[in-house]
């Protein structure tokens, strides 16, 4: 027989395809997964996946295996049968290679229609050596064409055949064409491997069977990172289920009708966003039988906020075992109606249930371990409190740790407000009612972060309120003339005043460092310059020089031509020591007034464009305050509608937000 006498031919009403593979596999994991499943029943070692780098009208996506392959009479008798059941036929539950058959119903050869119009099929027979490649067309099989399958058999086009060769033998196998595809964008190949592997339980057996995709194993390693706890592995004695075997980090139960499972569970840090990762999937014969869920169950249990970060695998081999099919055509769900599945359903929400209570006591544990290693650096504040208060607040914080959907951030965040709060004498009813609550309702977790948001606001406001009020006395003091070393001595000791960026440098009170850093060139010998720096800021590697002309004294253009040339002799002998803690100086002088004969003022500017400032005590304090009060508005705006940081606005805050607040 050649290709001319060859013939195949199909017999089933075009509509089947529709429903059989279109309307069911429209992804390209589900799609492909049918595909992978024809080839371990094929007993084949290995199947490669490869996917397309772009969508273009001559993409495909071919799955390629090493399995027995078939003869031109298998073609029509298996691959063309509708409904084949592999099983049934060979009346055995395991293949030829001793495997547990996969497929059941007969069907998933159509998958591939999900995401293609056009199926090629090249099949070497291991048994005899033919070798047959023939195609099939969806638009003929459907019916969109003018030979639509009804009721009639449909040739099938048989590209190539040859006949039996006992040399083509070793060279077993089928490939799989999928062409014309129909899908909307290109399957990224890793997340492809990753979700293909979800869809099967083959890792045990890799030794045997290998899905590769572009040349890369499917892999379904979990990111332990990510993983908090892990069941049944993470059991204490007292936890341990009766009865409970555990096998290579597997649970293995009896369920109450004598049949085995094997399980095993996984707790993530953050909630699970994957869909095909949240809840538990269940398994028949290595292949997925119902896409993850949490076995129906609704609220009114412990922990049940664990959900999000629940996942997990069940192997019930016996559900395809059934004389019954009890998965549904797509192997997404499974019959739970059944009197044979019933049992699982009820291992399955009690199993769920009692890790969900057991995740809340050890998410809580490790939070308040957390917060105990968190709370350490405030101990002096907390050593302040009276003994009846540090009991309040640790009640508090314990509380505050059992809310499960709290990240690490999140509760150090609030655990931290919660402290100031009580220091501060606010909020000591909710604080209070906190540490009484055994569990923390939706409702009063909004209203905490609510409260915790305008708390920490209003601290910063009235920090920021307090360092506003500090400034408008000092202008009062300068109006007054009443300048005097108390009044420098305390700006330095509050950078601050100067600007908010200066609020967390280091002051240094001597000269010592920067002495260190000049080598052997001494300050109070440079040429021109005379008296001592007043203030010396550092921040990372840069330096703010700051000199305070006497009281009286107006800034002329000896005073600054003098400044002028001590940041640069400081800037020298930056440049000169390369390898030193710093690499910039700044420069600032401040005067009670500035001279203003001609050309001085465009002198101030050339220095402030290389880093030299000099001004007057009101430009200076003016500049700052307006900086702090754009500090407020942004504060207010975080809080707008609470009562005390309405109060705080209306005693001299922003005219704007005052307004806007009445």
């Amino acid at each position: 027989m050649d290709t001319g006498t060859a013939k195949l031919y199909i017999d089933f009403h075009g509509r089947v395809i529709e429903h059989l593979g279109i309307d069911m596999y429209q992804s390209p994991v589900a799609a492909i997964a049918e595909l992978v499943s024809n080839s371990w029943d094929a007993d084949a070692n290995s199947v490669k996946v490869k996917l397309p780098n772009n969508l273009a009208a001559s993409s495909e996506i071919i799955i390629a295996d090493d399995g027995e392959g078939m003869t031109l009479q298998q073609c029509q008798d298996r691959y063309l049968k509708v409904g084949y059941n592999r099983r049934k036929d060979r009346q055995s539950e395991l293949t030829l290679g001793g495997r547990p058959v996969m497929g059941r119903k007969g069907i998933g050869k159509f998958a591939g229609f999900g995401i293609a119009d056009l199926v090629l099929v090249e099949t070497v027979s291991k048994e005899t050596g033919e070798r047959t490649v023939f195609e099939l067309d969806v638009a003929r099989l459907t019916g969109e064409s003018d030979e639509y399958a009804s009721e009639t058999l449909l040739d099938v086009e048989v590209i190539e055949y040859s006949g039996p060769d006992e040399s083509k033998r070793l060279q077993h196998g089928t490939t799989i064409y999928l062409r014309n595809l129909t899908l909307k964008k290109r399957p990224n190949k890793d997340q492809f491997r990753v979700s293909m592997a979800r869809r099967f339980l083959l890792l045990e057996r890799a030794d045997e069977f290998k899905v590769i995709v572009n040349g890369e194993p499917i892999s379904i390693e979990e990111d332990v990172e990510k993983i908090q706890f892990s069941f049944p592995a993470d059991y204490s004695k007292a936890e341990m289920p009766d009865a409970l075997q555990i096998e290579d980090g597997w649970g293995v139960e009896e369920l109450a009708n004598g049949e085995k499972i094997r399980w095993q569970f996984h707790f993530y840090r953050d909630p699970i966003h994957e869909e095909e990762l949240a809840g538990i999937s269940i398994f028949s014969h290595h292949k997925l039988s119902q896409r993850p869920f949490l076995f129906n169950l609704s609220g009114g249990f412990g922990g049940q906020q664990g959900t999000s970060y629940l996942s997990g695998r069940i192997e019930a081999d016996f559900i395809d075992d059934q004389e019954k099919d009890l998965i549904s055509t797509e192997r997404q769900r499974i019959n739970w109606e059944a009197d044979a599945t019933l049992p699982l359903f009820e291992w399955g929400q009690g199993r769920v249930k009692s890790l969900l209570k057991i995740w809340q006591e050890r998410r809580a544990e490790s939070k308040v371990k957390a917060m105990n290693a968190r709370i350490e650096p405030f101990s002096q504040r907390l050593g302040r409190l009276e003994r009846h208060e540090r009991r309040i607040v640790d009640r508090a914080l314990t509380s505050l740790a059992r809310i499960s959907v709290i990240s690490d951030d999140q509760f150090e965040d609030l655990a931290n407000a919660i402290l100031s709060a009580w220091e501060g004498g606010r909020l000591r009813d909710l604080i209070d009612d906190l540490g009484q609550a055994d569990e923390m309702d939706a409702d009063a977790l909004v209203r905490i972060l609510v409260e915790s948001r305008a708390m920490n606001a209003l601290h910063a406001a009235e920090r920021v309120k307090m360092q506003l009020n500090l400034i408008e006395g000092l202008e009062e003091r300068i109006k007054n003339r009443e300048l005097e070393n108390a009044v420098r001595d305390y700006i330095a000791k509050n950078p601050w005043m100067i600007s908010p960026e200066w609020d967390t440098f280091k002051i240094e009170k001597s000269l010592a460092n920067l002495m260190k850093l000049v080598g052997e060139t001494s300050l109070d010998t440079l040429s021109g310059w005379k008296g001592r720096v007043d203030l010396v800021l550092c921040a990372g590697h840069q330096l703010l020089v700051i000199e305070f002309m006497r009281p009286g004294v107006t800034a002329d253009w000896d005073h600054v031509g003098r400044f002028e040339r001590y940041i640069f002799s400081l800037r020298e002998a930056i440049i000169a020591n390369r390898g030193g803690d710093f690499t910039s100086v700044t420069g600032l002088m401040v005067a009670d007034s500035l001279d203003r004969p001609a050309g001085f003022t465009e002198k101030l500017a050339g220095l402030r464009r290389q880093g030299m400032d000099a001004t007057d005590w009101s430009g200076l304090l003016t500049k700052a305050k307006a900086q702090w009060q754009d500090y407020f508005d942004i504060l207010f705006d975080r809080a707008p509608e609470d009562g005390r940081m309405k109060s705080l606005a209306a005693a001299g805050g922003s005219a704007n937000n005052t307004t806007e607040s009445d």
